[in-house]
């Protein structure tokens, strides 16, 4: 495995058979605004207000992101590819833009995934291509297991499926002691921004646009009280990765955590699936969302082609 690439790189992939049946969502959509270039929305589904943003015109191709929620993750990427693919991006529900509903308390990765399913129904997407990073990893691996009949092929970076390692308490303690540190001394917001740095480095605040970071950071309650518990337990069944239907490819930055290689190298063995390494550190697209642009083009071509 070359696992030392500063270019965007594959491994082998075996062949996967892709199942397409008709979607059976029925949602509605309000507040659109149209330009030529983007339609800024809401999506009602799943009895939620979904902020999402579409582009281009293509193969539909949707991108779920992590812990921050928002869809200003992949900007700058999104408009890259919207001259090939219809692009989507969103606030997942109860982040920036998508209002928490009233009562919410909890999530699970099954209820981010229904929502991602709803979204692709409610836009007429499906079948979609997914790209899912770090905790979107998660929702697009569940997304792809329960509602393989809305996803075309799927592309999941770093996912943090923390539970397959075989001590995931001490692969997260540096993590878990920062975000305990902060949180003691400075409060929620700044245990996200701790919590980047860590992931990245100190640059990443300054690469993202002042106004996005915002809504990121105030995001920071919904990260830590609401998906940090509803995610940290989720773990596929083995029988669902060995019955897997969706063409998939994982992918990792190469100067990222070791943890993160460690679960993308476990899970592409469960999977028998490629791995696309490209430049950069755990949030890659924020600094180059080029290589993102590239890297998806490459990979939705391969995968197709099966």
């Amino acid at each position: 495995m070359r696992t030392g690439s500063v270019e965007p790189s594959l491994l082998p992939h075996a062949d996967s058979d892709l199942q397409v049946l008709e979607p059976g969502y029925r949602v509605n959509r309000v507040n659109v605004v149209e330009t030529p270039e983007k339609i800024e929305g809401i999506a009602v589904v799943n009895g939620v207000e979904l902020y999402y943003e579409k582009q281009g015109a293509g193969i539909a191709v949707l991108l779920i992101s992590g812990s921050t929620g928002d869809a200003g993750n992949f900007t700058p990427a999104a408009h890259m590819l919207a001259d090939e693919f219809t692009v989507v991006t969103y606030d997942r529900r109860g982040n920036s833009r998508s209002p928490r509903p009233a009562g919410w308390t909890t999530t699970s990765v099954a209820e981010q995934a229904d929502d991602a399913a709803g979204l692709i129904g409610s836009l007429g997407l499906s079948p979609a291509v997914v790209f899912g990073a770090s905790a979107g990893g998660l929702i697009a691996l569940d997304l792809m297991i329960r509602h393989p009949e809305v996803v075309r092929a799927g592309i999941v970076q770093e996912p943090s499926i923390f539970s397959v390692l075989p001590d995931p308490i001490a692969a997260l303690a540096p993590r878990r002691a920062l975000i305990e540190e902060a949180l003691r001394t400075k409060g929620p917001r700044a245990a996200i921004e701790g919590l980047m740095r860590y992931l990245n480095d100190d640059a990443v605040l300054a690469a993202i646009p002042s106004e996005t970071l915002e809504r990121m950071l105030g995001n920071a309650d919904t990260i830590l009280t609401i998906e940090g518990p509803g995610f940290s337990s989720w773990k596929p069944k083995t029988e669902d990765l060995t019955n897997f239907k969706v063409p998939i490819t994982l992918m990792f930055a190469n100067e990222t955590l070791p943890v993160y290689k460690e679960v993308t190298h476990l899970l592409a063995k469960q999977l028998n699936a490629e791995i696309v390494i490209v430049p950069g550190r755990h949030g890659f697209y924020f600094y180059r969302p080029q290589d993102l642009a590239d890297a998806v083009r490459r990979v939705v071509k391969r995968l197709l082609q099966h």
